[in-house]
């Protein structure tokens, strides 16, 4: 029996033409989209431009754009700066584009940054309308400084009560604060940047950073302290260290108060830097004088006399809070809700919170 014989030619021609009628059925479906066919023009390290053009099966899609059009360079770069400053306004616009920091280094040295820091939306800046430039005297602000506690969680059970200042730092701290508020306007706070280092094993030094905003207003120093002798972690020494934020809290503590040292928030005070008991060194009660101190949270610290004095200004009311005592009153109750508080520290921080000033 002899094999039919098959021409190769015509086994080709008919499988070419079986293709082409498949492919022209498949291009003709609802839902074949054209493709995109790019020559590439300018391909460089840090551009790349391509000619685009779509086509159908094997039919160039006809788009009849008004190419080629010449439009020179400088009529393109100032129709892309009003595109750009449009989009910027639209977004500026948008609920929820909160304000940005701009800050402006004054002090930047091995162990200390002080910027004056400002507030901007959009191209606009916000006024704060604070008491600046604010004299304070470096021997002031070195009580002050020495007077601040902060109490940090351990455990479930347990709270670290310290210094939010340690003494290496203090003197360093209270000289570029000083400096700041003298030189800031009425619309920059100071933020502050203190390192310390400590030596470990005899050669090697770790070293620890505290952060924290400050201005003036209504006659108070204003404190929002961020972080407290935080380790730096070694593969950030060289890096650009975390800013102080307005509304952010960095590590999980909150601030000791007592008159004239007031809670303005969780981690914010409000310190009637004018009082004389700043002449000299002055302490809080139940201050741990310096060092660390172990306390349970169930346990209550009594309300020193002077709170309970009829002499006391009385409360204001809730309708008479500013936004800021109202977000702090609120972080407050939710302290109080998370059992990170005793009552007793609940009701200081909220009589502080509610006085006639």
């Amino acid at each position: 029996m002899t094999m039919p014989l098959i021409r190769p030619h015509l086994f080709l021609t008919r499988s070419w033409r079986v293709l082409l009628a498949l492919v022209f059925v498949l291009g003709t479906l609802p839902g074949c989209a054209p493709r995109a066919v790019r020559h590439s023009v300018v391909k460089q390290n840090l551009m790349e431009m391509d000619l685009v053009r779509e086509v159908e099966i094997f039919s160039l899609v006809e788009q009849d754009f008004e190419h080629p059009a010449i439009i020179s360079v400088p009529r393109l770069t100032n129709r892309s700066w009003r595109v750009l400053l449009a989009l910027v306004f639209v977004l500026g616009t948008l609920p929820g584009c909160a304000p940005r920091a701009v800050r402006h280094s004054v002090v930047k040295q091995n162990l200390m940054e002080m910027d004056l820091v400002r507030e901007v939306e959009i191209f606009s800046l916000v006024e704060q309308d604070f008491e600046h430039p604010a004299i304070i005297s470096v021997p002031r602000l070195t009580n002050i400084l020495n007077a601040i506690e902060i109490e940090m969680k351990t455990d479930k059970a347990g709270v670290i009560r310290q210094p939010a200042f340690h003494q290496e730092i203090v003197q360093q701290t209270a000289e570029a604060l000083a400096k700041g508020l003298a030189e800031a306007s009425p619309n920059e706070e100071v933020g502050i940047k203190s390192i310390r280092k400590e030596r470990r094993m005899g050669v090697f030094y770790r070293k620890f950073m505290t952060s924290f905003l400050a201005h003036v207003k209504d006659g108070h120093l204003y404190m929002s302290i961020r972080r407290v002798d935080w380790l730096v972690p070694r593969a950030a020494e060289d890096e650009k260290l975390p800013e102080p934020g307005r509304n952010r809290k960095d590590m999980d503590f909150r601030v000791i108060t007592g008159d004239p040292i007031f809670f303005a928030g969780v981690q914010d005070l409000e310190i009637d830097w004018r009082n004389d008991v700043f002449r000299k060194a002055f302490q809080l009660p139940g201050s741990t004088k310096g060092e660390k101190k172990r306390r349970e949270v169930l346990d209550s610290i009594p309300v020193p006399k002077e709170e309970l004095s009829p002499k006391q200004k009385r409360d204001i009311a809730i309708d008479q809070l500013t936004p800021e005592q109202l977000r702090a009153l609120a972080d407050l109750e939710e302290e109080r809700r998370g059992g990170n508080i005793t009552e007793t520290d609940y009701q200081r921080a909220r009589r502080q919170l509610l006085r006639e000033r």
